[in-house]
């Protein structure tokens, strides 16, 4: 029994997940595609979370957040002014993109055998800071502290270099990167860099068109 209520808290997260300044209204069957529950199981959970105020449904059978969720809101602590603009952009940029955007903490510098960055296990590492991840059922799944893999590493630290635009491909993924912070590095180690990250699958997203997204946020920021 504690089981199947755990799961059902997870379904339930699952489907105010779905909501977002893109989709900030959905019917059931965007639900459905959303999450790839059954209609039967939405309705239920929707049902309860319309009845304590989390959701609202109209008389077109639409839902939205409700406004429960903004008494949250109010309790959440503020967030540092870095990090709520860095957020902020990666939400702009999955918005506009419905791709994964993430913010990539790169080492950089000269010294081969440099002390990491805090948060890293060996030099030249990349790990994702920050991450706002697609809401497309096939997608780039980044959880935020996870180290990338060496050829997604590779094609950040020649973005790095590079100070532009760089694109590629990386197991099944294309990939736009662009710097947006890099710091001095020292003899006594290496220094991070702040890096925005579009990312999806090849079968969805090219090179090109993540080159292009990346490059009208960036326009536009």
């Amino acid at each position: 029994m504690a089981n199947q209520r755990v799961e059902a808290v997870e379904r339930a997260l699952t489907l105010l997940e779905a909501f977002t300044p893109a989709t900030p209204r959905l019917t059931l069957n965007e639900l459905a595609q959303a999450s790839g529950f059954y209609k039967s199981t939405i309705l239920r959970l929707m049902g309860s979370l319309e009845h304590f105020g989390y959701v609202a449904r109209d008389s077109h059978g639409i839902y939205s957040i409700g406004a429960a969720l903004g008494r949250f809101a109010q309790l959440a602590p503020a967030l540092p002014a870095r990090e709520a603009q860095l957020r902020g952009w990666l939400a702009a940029l999955n918005a506009a993109s419905g791709e994964t955007a993430s913010l990539m903490l790169v080492e950089h510098g000269p010294l081969a055998e440099a002390r990491p960055v805090a948060g890293v296990t060996r030099p030249r590492q990349a790990m994702c800071q920050y991450a706002h991840v697609s809401q497309w059922p096939l997608r780039h799944q980044l959880e935020e502290g996870e180290l990338v893999d060496e050829a997604l590493s590779a094609l950040l630290q020649q973005c790095v270099d590079s100070g532009e635009i760089e694109t590629g491909e990386a197991a099944g993924l294309s990939v736009a990167a662009l710097a947006v912070s890099v710091a001095q590095h020292h003899d006594e180690g290496l220094a991070p860099a702040e890096v925005i990250v579009l990312s999806g699958p090849t079968a969805r997203l090219t090179p090109a068109q993540a080159h292009r997204l990346l490059a009208q946020w960036q326009q536009g920021d």
